[in-house]
């Protein structure tokens, strides 16, 4: 069994815009984009507006179609198999699109079933079962559409994308406009859905929510992949430094070059009873490699404070790289 369950190889698409009557010119929106997403994770795809990510999704989806290059969900190709690739993927391009206003979320799902060739009963069924998935109740799925609040449409948009049980899930920025208590409810349902074994590719603008939910990112700028790999793998690669305040009893006057001796310093300094360190690497081995050289000087710790990189110091970073 493949452990990539997505494989984007070397994808590229050009757009022509209009400018004026008779003025063309051409947009390069995917520029060798390769990547790939191992099965059952959660995967974010990140990177400003305008880097390419939604003509990527929609390529992913068999909405778009790319100029060269190619795309593989499951092993099926996106180009030659369109009708195979949309029976195992479950997509959200927007939460609000694609529902009938009039209809309540359960009654929409059901003719979506029907659509997707489930008989009544089954789709009846279906509509029930990922409608509690998601942690509706039917007190709130049974009222009209329209009535629904950002959260609960975000919800449902999950719900339909699972109707047809799909192994693939790709979700263009499933929490953009929601409130704090809603995006914690798609949040944990995203995770709890790629424990249970589905794939989840996913976009987004909040790095710490997709730090606090994603195995892996991928970050593309102006076409092309910048970054890729684990959070904590990515602000390895990108230098980071770890900052780290100790809070000493007393500060000799050759600690700071003994611990430059061990340590990847970046910068240190003194404040007050205070030292102040910048060092690379993986907190583990800074932080042991701390530990002894204070043990062997007899100098007992008050207190400590570490503070790690985010992944938006890692965006940041990795987007200033390439500028």
């Amino acid at each position: 069994m493949t452990t990539h369950c997505i494989i984007v190889d070397n994808v590229r698409k050009t757009y022509i815009v209009r400018e004026g009557i008779r003025k063309k010119r051409s947009v390069e929106a995917l520029r060798g984009v390769s990547f790939n997403v191992r099965c059952g994770t959660v995967h974010a795809l990140l990177g400003p507006n305008g880097a390419g990510k939604t003509t990527l999704v929609k390529i992913m989806s068999t909405i778009l179609l790319p100029d060269d290059g190619r795309v593989q969900v499951l092993g099926l190709d996106v180009v030659r198999e369109p009708d195979k690739v949309r029976k195992v993927v479950g997509v959200v391009l927007d939460i609000s699109k694609g529902f009938y206003f009039t209809l309540s979320g359960y009654e929409n799902l059901v003719f979506y079933g029907l659509l997707k060739g489930l008989s009544k009963r089954d789709a009846e069924r279906r509509a029930r079962e990922v409608l509690e998935l998601v942690g509706l109740d039917e007190s709130s799925y049974k009222r009209p559409y329209h009535t629904y609040s950002l959260g609960m449409r975000a919800r449902v948009a999950i719900a339909k994308a699972l109707v047809t049980d799909p192994e693939v899930l790709i979700l263009d920025e499933p929490t953009l406009g929601l409130d704090v208590e809603s995006a914690r409810a798609v949040r944990d349902l995203l995770v709890k859905l790629a424990r249970s074994g589905k794939t989840i590719l996913v976009t987004g603008h909040n790095m710490h929510e997709i730090e606090m939910i994603s195995n892996h990112v991928t970050i593309i700028h102006k076409g092309k992949v910048v970054a890729d790999g684990h959070p904590e793998e990515l602000k390895l690669k990108l230098g980071l430094p770890i900052k780290i305040v100790l809070r000493l009893r007393e500060i000799p006057r050759d600690i700071e070059e003994k611990i430059r001796s061990e340590i990847p310093i970046v910068n240190m300094c003194r404040e007050e009873d205070k030292l102040i360190i910048y060092a690379r690497g993986r907190r583990e081995n800074i932080v042991q490699s701390l530990l002894e050289i204070l043990r062997h000087n007899n100098l007992p710790i008050i207190d400590v404070q570490i503070v790690e990189p985010t992944l938006e110091d890692a965006y940041i970073a990795a987007l200033r790289g390439v500028e």
